[in-house]
């Protein structure tokens, strides 16, 4: 029979559209809850009107306000008077370090009073079972109820109740490593749903999530997961723990699992003097990940963090609830993601885009004058101002990741950011990407150089958010084309950069030059949000008498067919005038040894 993800009580799935803003998830009732919530209210008009026997059964998927992500919890009891739902075990899905700590209603940060109502769907609910495709496990006498779809004879199906969490556990130590061990050709399906186990936060990006998965690796070397099929997973698909070298994550199909596909992560309590018991040197390429995240959102196909020098490349990633590859923090760096392409991602949440990282540490700005009344993070690296000591990133700390050759493409009809560098990324080298509905943000942090990428019809222009004096960005030798005429692409803008929160003194970045911007309203412009005062465009004349982009162009950049999406330069192009060197995306995605029986129709 069909994988059966959900156990769906109210309100019914929406199969015309199962995502958040769907009829499947209905609104909370009161915004003014708090956070962590305990319990919140429903509105009876929305709500089910029948009366449940076992509501401690039931269990909460709710979108906090930013959708940012997703929590799940079992409920407590469900005042039916007062139309609360009390909540229990549960919550823990997001970073409450992070995401929490500013809220003043369920999930409503200071940064986003503007942002979309919480929503939820509640499932196990015997009461509820009223549509195809729902169930309900009455575990007191070991019966499952299950309303099976008009075209389903459940006399000739084939039920299978999912038991295990772990199909493959291999398990040595830095000490005493396991080695050699290769598995491949498997079919790994329908493992144990893990999203009520408890969750951790491995470092301070946004996410959480349970130390877990179908294929666990822990104290490994040179060993490989390759040309396996991880079908309907229910949680991580594969998990690759603490101190792990040259593992190869290879030829292999992802669809359906609970939450991520490859996760790389470490216990940070474990890194003490000289032992880095982290993931370092592993292979993620060549894999085909979609359509997960069935019961988390806040997941990604790649999630990395605390580790190093891993490659991750050749992968196709699509259909995701957010990012297509998370790097959860800035430690070791030195990672090269290459020949990748991603789409439709963010298709649940907001922020982010194919590909997102935090790095959230020293760079903090505790300086309250600056922090918090002008907007966030405005000085350089490391000096003492008062009492107050200013953290950030030296030239040397940390090794380069580098983004190169991947092709990412959206199509934006929501805002999305793309290669977005958040919150304190540094070091990092991207060059030779084409991104088609998106760019590039940066935001607090250092040390990035962006050059020679194709950014066509971003609906986020190339950003600089929360810079800092004295930074070491470059935008150099780029293509970036904007338009307010594509059919179905509203969200599309005319400018060439956004500058939120400019530093309080000093250039934007350190070098911005040798650009070609085009745009068929034939003319572009700098939009700049200060800190304090209005928002103000300014013409490429402008932007360039205030001493940037002084060699850029604005001309066509000469596609050899950007109607079929053949964004390849004709001789001519004046970008190559300027220094832009051509790329051949092509490359990109899965390689020739792809299993053929893993390959999508």
């Amino acid at each position: 029979m069909e994988s059966v993800k959900h156990g769906r009580a109210t309100p019914n799935y929406d199969r015309e559209n199962p995502l958040v803003n769907g009829k499947g998830y209905i609104d909370v009732g009161s915004e003014e809850e708090k956070w962590p919530p305990v319990e919140f209210r429903y509105n009876p008009e929305a709500f089910t009107k029948r009366r449940w026997a076992k509501p401690q059964e039931a269990i909460v998927f709710m979108f906090p306000q930013d959708y940012w992500g997703n929590l799940q919890w079992r409920v407590k009891d469900i005042d039916w008077e007062g139309h609360v739902v009390k909540l229990g075990w549960g919550g823990f899905q997001i970073n409450e370090q992070e995401f929490g700590r500013a809220a003043t209603g369920i999930g409503r940060s200071k940064l986003y009073k503007n942002a979309f109502g919480s929503r939820f769907f509640i499932e196990n609910v015997f009461e509820e079972l009223d549509a195809p495709g729902e169930w309900w496990l009455d575990r007191d006498h070991g019966t499952l109820y299950y309303m099976p779809p008009d075209d389903l004879d459940l006399s000739s199906a084939t039920l299978e109740a999912p038991i295990l969490e772990r199909v493959i556990d291999i398990r040595g130590s830095q000490k005493d490593p396991i080695h050699h061990i290769t598995f491949s050709g498997f079919r790994i399906a329908h493992t144990a749903s893990t999203f009520l186990n408890l969750y951790e936060a491995p470092s301070r990006g946004d996410w959480t999530l349970y130390r877990g998965g179908a294929v666990f690796i822990e104290g490994a070397e040179d060993c490989a997961i390759e040309k396996c099929f991880f079908d309907a997973v229910g949680g991580n698909a594969v998990f690759v723990n603490n101190y792990n070298q040259r593992i190869r994550i290879y030829g292999n199909k992802f669809t359906e699992a609970g939450d991520s596909a490859v996760c790389l992560v470490v216990s940070k309590s474990l890194i003490q003097g000289t032992q880095r018991p982290f993931p370092m040197e592993n292979t993620i390429s060549n894999n085909l990940i979609h359509d997960c995240g069935i019961f988390g959102k806040q997941i990604a196909g790649v999630f990395i963090s605390i580790s190093e020098r891993n490659l991750i490349s050749h992968n196709v990633i699509y259909n995701m609830p957010q990012a297509g590859i998370c790097i959860n923090d800035g430690w070791g760096g030195g990672h090269v993601v290459e020949f990748n392409e991603i789409h439709d991602t963010v298709r649940e949440t907001t922020d982010h885009g194919p590909f997102n990282s935090w790095r959230r540490g020293r760079y903090r700005c505790f300086q309250q004058s600056h922090s918090h009344a002008h907007g966030g993070v405005s000085h350089g690296a490391g000096y003492q101002e008062g009492n107050d000591y200013v953290f950030s990133y030296p030239q040397e700390d940390g090794a380069v990741t580098i983004i190169r050759n991947n092709y990412f493409h959206e199509k934006p009809e929501r805002d999305k950011l793309g290669i977005d560098l958040d919150d304190g990324s540094s070091h990092y080298h991207i060059y030779n990407n084409l991104c088609v509905g998106m760019s590039v943000k940066l935001r607090e942090g250092d040390y990035r150089t962006v050059e020679n990428n194709i950014f066509i019809h971003p609906s986020n222009p190339p950003g600089f958010h929360q810079g800092y004096e004295n930074d070491h960005d470059r935008f150099l030798r780029n293509i970036v084309v904007t338009s307010l005429k594509l059919e179905g692409w509203g969200n599309t803008r005319v400018d060439c950069y956004q500058v939120l929160f400019p530093p309080l003194h000093g250039p934007i970045a350190q070098d911005l030059n040798y650009n070609l911007f085009f745009s068929d309203t034939g003319q572009i412009s700098a939009l700049i949000e200060p800190r304090q005062g209005n928002t103000i465009r300014y013409s490429l004349e402008h932007w360039q008498i205030l001493g940037y982009d002084q060699h850029s162009l604005f001309a066509d950049p000469m596609f050899v067919d950007a109607a079929n999406a053949d964004y390849r330069l004709k001789p001519e192009s004046p970008a190559l005038k300027l220094g832009f060197k051509s790329f051949d995306i092509h490359k990109a995605g899965l390689l020739p040894d792809f299993p053929v029986q893993w390959r999508n129709p």
